[in-house]
């Protein structure tokens, strides 16, 4: 059964990350994807979660797919006025060519998730081939999941639209690069990610209630909430960053910007190192000497990005 080892990050959700390692697999540069992903918003609170703040947290704002196509010519097509016999007929189509199928489906009917045939969520899975009866082989990011298969029924009653990539038309050409990453840096000023982020902090420093943020999950279970896996997601985005500046790095042959590559790496590591402690303040909240170390993480972490801003705004 022909299957796609998939590349799993935090901020690469079920669409984008199986459109990376698709090109990953076929060794073609992607890192450009990542040139606008360094963002941060903290919004009001969420009347639906009084006193939370992981509801608040949000990347910023996330252009994969159109920095595909910009910077490499990748086509992502989206089929949406279709029948499900016809997606199945193009699932069919482009498996043969060894091209996967991101299909828009339910959890419900995904054999893979804790969730099958119990709870009805809207979900993204990709089909990298048929058995011999007709059946679908999926793998999945989230859950993470490298190989399954989902019945054929299931499909037809949960398949609402799919997506094809078309990499004929690819290209990796020589870029403006300064003008990408000044753009990036722009991007992240324009859209009030260091405000964002030290907003945040003071709030996490003042506010932080540990109900409320329980109360945002599923079963009121600590590692499930909101505050959990925003945070596991703004480290991942910083990761991915960190690959947008080693390739310009390597590239370019530029020695200062694979050293702030690392420098946002550990930061990347920062935010992951705090998403623990936050996870272990929850379930420890007599344990003051977390939430200090969590208040220290964070001050660094917001120093830490805004000189990065400005030491990239300069090169």
């Amino acid at each position: 059964m022909r299957s796609l080892p998939l590349i799993f990050n935090s901020e690469l959700n079920c669409i984008s990350s199986p459109i990376i390692s698709l090109m990953a697999s076929k060794k073609l540069e992607y890192r450009l994807a990542f040139a606008y992903i360094w963002g941060f918003t903290f919004s009001d609170e969420n009347p639906s979660f009084p006193g939370a703040l992981g509801p608040r947290i949000e990347e910023g704002f996330n252009n994969i797919f159109d920095c595909l196509a910009d910077f490499y010519n990748v086509e992502i097509n989206r089929h949406y006025e279709i029948t499900t016999e016809e997606i199945y007929e193009l699932i069919k189509e482009e498996t043969s060519k060894g091209m996967p199928v991101i299909i828009f489906t339910d959890m419900y009917n995904c054999v893979w998730t804790n969730v099958f045939k119990k709870v009805h969520i809207n979900h993204s899975c990709t089909i990298v081939d048929l058995d011999e009866k007709g059946n679908l082989f999926c793998v999945d990011s989230a859950p993470p999941c490298n190989g399954a298969i989902m019945k054929i029924e299931d499909f037809y009653e949960s398949c609402k639209g799919c997506i094809t990539i078309n990499l004929d038309k690819y290209i990796n050409t020589d870029v403006d690069w300064r003008a990408i990453l000044h753009n990036g840096v722009s991007r992240a000023n324009k859209n009030n990610t260091f405000s964002s982020l030290s907003k945040f902090v003071n709030s996490f420093n003042n506010y932080f209630d540990v109900e409320a943020e329980i109360k945002t999950a599923h079963g009121h279970e600590a590692r499930a909430s909101y505050i959990i896996w925003r945070l596991l997601r703004i480290s991942g985005g910083r990761a991915l960053f960190s690959l947008f500046l080693e390739h310009l790095g390597e590239r370019y042959n530029n020695t200062e910007l694979l050293n702030i590559s690392k420098e946002f790496k550990n930061i990347s590591n920062k935010w992951k190192i705090n998403q623990a402690l936050v996870l272990r303040y929850m379930n420890n909240p007599q344990d003051k000497d977390i939430l200090n170390r969590l208040s220290n993480n964070f001050s660094f972490i917001l120093e830490s990005e805004v000189k990065m801003a400005e030491v990239l705004s300069q090169i």
